[in-house]
This record gives structure tokens, C-alpha cells and sequence, in this order.
């Protein structure tokens, strides 16, 4: 078919390798970043539900309004259905019903241990609204697999997101390169007068507008500014774009978060109104030092917290330790903001840094009344050090 994607092999011979040490004999997932991770297709509405078995069988059940996207992207067995319309009134939950029967019947009695995530968990929405089945889909599936046993995956799905493979790193790719023609704008643009609406709106219309987005399906993402005593609390764990208006003299948080065809990226550069004064020249230059330190600090094998060391350091010995209040970073691609998400680059975190692990390295410092500087690049491990995705 025409614009099909080739099935992503290393991803899914990782799933069977993993599946092969765990307990289960299948997962089943109705989130969309686990749709996208098992078969490599994007829900819109996230009223999908991947089915992974042991002996590496893949079969996605889809709305059948998403039949011509999911087949653009997955090589998974597609199965359609029909989830509302004029034909019925009733949840999405009732009208899986009768393709995860077939389903099931196809797993029959040799995949009695069935995964599924039930613990809490971070995931982005895919479209306006995102489907959320909850305790729904693990009754069916009882109903209608009575003698399996379901187990928490949750665990082995997230260790799964955190090491990509080579066609993933280049969707990754894809996604940053788009989210760079949303920040090309700001320089000429942030101006004492503006709001941080007006600007976080023609950051949002560069970024929808941008040519690289034509090699992906679908884009999506969110840009924010914060400017003067707002960039401060930029420290929490959401971004805010108000109505105040630029001064001269601000300093000026753009941070995006966005996404191409479920790849997922955690963006922030900070600007000046004006010619910067000492105060934010040794901010920046304290901001740089510590994120060359953190890159430096990348390789194979490192603990995640001696990254975190590393740029926690530096930001320390300028003078501005207790103005970095937050963690170095976590890790990024599935989902974008999730401090949960492997490798947590946090200063207690026992992860190691794998090739192919995916992550933000954000050193900042937040003063409250005057404002926040950070700088939070996109990287991939190697084999032999980092690549910085974010190179603008």
C-alpha cells in the first residue's frame, strides 16, 4: 500500500524479548502511547486496543473511521469496529465487545496470564479528547476471558518506552526539527507591548505552519510564554501563558511541548527584552556552563543522577543552587511532561543511562518577583555519548 510503513522489527523483537521474561503471555493496552509503542499506530481518540501476545503475534482493534490512518502506519492485524453512530447509543466499552470476543477466542487457553496497566500513570492526549476506559476494560476482558489472570504491566511497559529504537530516534527527530520552526520566529518577534498570548499564539502558528511537518501524518503541541515575575513560576510543573504585557528589561520562557504522528517533545528557551542585564548575563552563562556539563556527563552505563550531579554542580558553584528547584530532567518521547518517565535525571534516581534512551537536560533558576531562565534541550543517548535532537 501506498505509504505504508514498514513494521518496526527491533521494536518488536524487544517486546517479544521482554514478554519472554516476564509473567505474561500477552499485554493488552487501550492508552494511546502504548498503542503507538506495541504497534506502532497513533490512536486519535484513544478507543483503540493493542493486543501483543508471547509468540509475538500483534492485532490493534481500531474505530473504523481510523482504519486509513492505522494502515499508514502499523503492519499490526487491523480489526475495525464501529464505536457510535446512528446505529446505537451506548459507550465505546460495549461496542469492543464484539471484536475482543473474537480476539480472545483467538488467544484460547494458552494465554491465561494477561498484562494490563492498572497503576497510576502519566499519558498525553492524542486529540481534544482522549478515551479513558479505566476499570471498564479489565471487567470486559474478565467477562469475556474469565479463566485468565490480570496483571499489572505497567512496569515492563514504561521500561519498554524508555530505550527507543533506530526508526523511533528518527520520528524523534522528525518532531524536534518540526518543533524548531515554532521557535525560528521568537527573536524578531518578543517586544516590550506584546502580551504573552500574542506571542505564545504566532509561536503556535509557526510551528502548525512549518514545512517539516509534510513528512508526518499528524502534528500537535502547545506553546507557552511566561515573561517577567511569571517566568518564575515556571519552576512548577505546568506552563502558563496570561495576558500580561512584555517590559523592557523581562526575561521572556518560551516552552513547547509537541508531538509528530505520538513522538513527543520538551522544549524551553528563554528570551531577553532588550539588552540583557549582569544579573541575567550570569544566569545564562551559569545556565550554559551546567548544560555542557550535564551532555558531558551522558554516556552509556552513568547513573542518571551523576547527569543531574553534573549540572546541579555547576549551577551551584555560580551561586545559584537553591534557584535550581527542580530535577535535571526525565525522560521524554512517549509522553512529554512525565517526571516519572525513564530515565528520571533526578538526584535520588537509580536509573543507568542505555543507548537509545531519550531525555530533557534542563538546568534553570527561578527567582520569585523577578523572573526564570531555562534551557531544556531534546537528547539521545549513543553509543558513545549523547545527540543533542534540539540544535537550535
Amino acid at each position: 500500500m501506498e505509504g505504508h510503513m514498514a513494521v518496526d522489527q527491533e521494536r518488536h523483537a524487544r517486546i517479544v524479548e521482554s514478554l519472554a521474561v516476564s509473567p505474561f503471555d500477552a499485554v493488552v493496552c487501550g492508552s494511546a502511547p502504548e498503542v503507538l509503542l506495541l504497534t506502532g499506530y497513533w490512536p486519535v481518540m484513544s478507543a483503540s486496543v493493542a493486543v501483543f501476545t508471547s509468540d509475538g503475534e500483534v492485532k490493534v482493534i481500531v474505530p473504523e473511521d481510523e482504519v486509513e490512518l492505522a494502515e499508514k502506519t502499523t503492519e499490526a492485524d487491523i480489526i475495525p469496529y464501529k464505536p457510535a453512530g446512528l446505529h446505537a447509543l451506548h459507550p465505546t466499552i460495549q461496542s469492543l465487545r464484539a471484536p475482543l470476543i473474537g480476539l480472545l477466542r483467538q488467544l484460547g487457553t494458552n494465554h491465561t496470564k494477561i498484562g494490563l496497566q492498572l497503576e497510576q500513570g502519566v499519558g498525553p492526549a492524542s486529540y481534544a479528547v482522549s478515551t479513558q476506559f479505566r476499570s471498564s476494560l479489565p471487567k470486559l476482558l474478565s467477562e469475556l476471558h474469565p479463566g485468565a489472570e490480570y496483571i499489572a504491566c505497567d512496569e515492563m511497559l514504561e521500561s519498554l518506552k524508555a530505550v527507543k529504537t533506530a526508526k523511533e530516534l528518527e520520528w524523534m527527530q522528525k518532531a524536534a526539527l518540526v518543533a524548531a520552526a515554532g521557535f525560528a520566529p521568537a527573536n524578531g518577534l518578543i517586544r516590550a507591548g506584546l502580551r504573552e498570548s500574542e506571542v505564545a499564539a504566532a509561536l503556535q502558528a509557526a510551528f502548525e505552519s512549518a514545512q517539516a511537518a509534510e513528512s508526518v501524518q499528524r502534528t500537535s503541541g502547545y506553546f507557552f510564554c511566561m515573561s517577567g515575575p511569571n517566568s518564575a513560576k515556571a519552576a512548577a510543573a505546568y506552563a502558563r501563558t496570561r495576558q500580561r504585557v512584555l517590559e523592557e528589561g523581562d526575561l521572556v520562557m518560551i516552552h513547547a511541548n509537541t508531538c509528530a504522528d505520538g513522538y513527543w517533545t520538551d522544549i524551553t528557551r528563554t528570551f531577553t527584552v532588550g539588552k540583557p542585564s549582569e544579573r541575567q548575563v550570569a544566569m545564562r552563562a551559569a545556565i550554559d556552563e551546567a548544560r555542557h556539563a550535564g551532555l558531558r556527563a551522558i554516556h552509556p552505563g552513568v547513573k542518571a543522577r551523576e547527569v543531574d550531579q553534573a549540572t546541579r554542580s555547576v549551577m551551584r558553584s555560580h551561586g545559584f543552587g537553591d534557584a535550581f528547584k527542580h530535577a535535571t530532567g526525565h525522560g521524554v518521547g512517549f509522553a512529554a511532561a512525565n517526571p516519572n518517565g525513564l530515565p528520571r535525571i533526578h538526584p535520588l534516581s537509580p536509573d543507568v543511562l542505555e543507548a537509545g534512551m531519550t531525555f530533557n537536560v534542563e538546568p534553570a533558576a527561578y527567582f520569585d518577583d523577578y523572573g526564570g531562565m531555562r534551557h531544556c534541550d531534546l537528547v539521545a543517548v549513543t553509543a558513545d555519548g549523547v545527540d543533542t535532537l534540539t540544535k537550535f
